[in-house]
């Protein structure tokens, strides 16, 4: 089987995805959907697929005669997050959405009210850190080790510290969310955040959260850091793992030893994104969703919702509103990785 598929949005993180789709075997680059026909026309010129101004929701349109596709990848921009993600759902196609999946928490809550009436998964998020070949390590030591009682995750980034601090949770602490709640099979039922000034704004924001078995996690967000860099660590009940640094040339020179950290957050992960696209690729094929789904998604943003709260309200501890996990979504921590 070739799976078609479409791509809604090639900035550069579209952009990688549609290469790989292109470059997949049994996988079909059927059209990119873009706006920007500068962006647009030359990426599907060069990969040899439709290009077309509107995404899906043009039902009925050239868009919709154009663009038959077994599924769709969306990495538009994240307020178009919902609309897209609906349009595929109305038409029962299988989708890849990037991160976040909304930017409202009552928008991704409508999606996962729409897929669990539909019957089945539809939606894999781009939460992936599963995919991380670090992070994996990490997951499998967890087997043998036991559950986690302490996870500190630390993110660096390279702004200049101006995006608000409900951008920098939406768009940046919601994948050591997914990485807290991937890692220990729990619901953060509890935040607490803090802000330290820098920059144009805000440099640093801290989390702490409250797990639904009693374990502590520790989120670290540098949003002004000298580099861009990722690490987890978790310390379960008969040991602890920490992530691996990842493989870089240490320089001896001027009677010091130095490294480069780098400032890029898309190059030290390309590899994790082609296994992600391989893998959603094979899910389709074989109809078994797998990654991180839409409630995925809702429950990290309604952490978000509840880290944002949580600042507003002094750093005081505050409850996380989440419902029972709907029986669609019900797996335990070991169906949460990737098979």
């Amino acid at each position: 089987m070739t799976v078609r598929i479409g791509v809604i949005g090639v900035g550069g993180m579209g952009a990688c995805h549609a290469r790989y789709v292109a470059d997949l075997a049994g996988a079909d680059l059927r059209w990119v959907a873009d706006p920007d026909e500068a962006n647009g026309a030359a990426l599907a010129a060069e990969l040899g697929c439709t290009w077309i101004a509107e995404g899906m929701d043009r039902i009925g349109s050239t868009v919709a005669e154009a663009a038959d596709c077994d599924a769709v990848v969306i990495a538009c921009p994240d307020h178009l997050h919902h609309r897209y993600v609906m349009a595929a759902l109305e038409r029962g196609l299988p989708v890849l959405a990037e991160k976040p999946l909304t930017v409202e928490l009552q928008d991704a809550r409508q999606i996962v009210e729409t897929e669990v009436a539909h019957g089945r998964r539809l939606v894999q998020l781009g939460f992936m850190r599963v995919y991380d070949e670090r992070h994996e390590q990490v997951a499998d030591a967890l087997s043998r080790i036991g559950r986690p009682r302490h996870i500190r995750a630390v993110h660096r980034n390279t702004n200049d510290g101006s995006r608000t601090v409900p951008q920098m949770l939406v768009e940046s602490v919601i994948h050591d969310i997914h990485t807290v709640r991937w890692l220990s099979g729990q619901e953060i039922v509890s935040v607490a955040t803090s802000v330290v000034p820098g920059g144009a704004g805000t440099r640093l924001v801290l989390v702490t959260c409250r797990l639904a078995d009693g374990a502590v996690a520790v989120l670290e967000f540098d949003d002004i850091a000298t580099g861009y860099e990722v690490s987890v660590e978790v310390t379960a009940e008969h040991g602890n793992v920490v992530a691996a640094e990842p493989l870089r040339a240490a320089v001896r020179t001027d009677g010091m030893v130095m490294g480069s950290i780098g400032d890029d957050w898309f190059t030290p992960f390309l590899d994790t994104y082609r296994t992600e696209m391989r893998d959603f690729v094979a899910s389709v094929e074989d109809g078994v969703p797998r990654g991180p789904s839409a409630w995925d998604g809702y429950a990290a943003q309604a952490v978000v919702e509840a880290a944002a709260a949580s600042v507003d309200a002094d750093g005081m501890p505050t409850l996380v509103e989440l419902p029972a996990t709907p029986a669609l979504y019900g797996i335990d921590r070991e169906a949460r990785r990737r098979s």
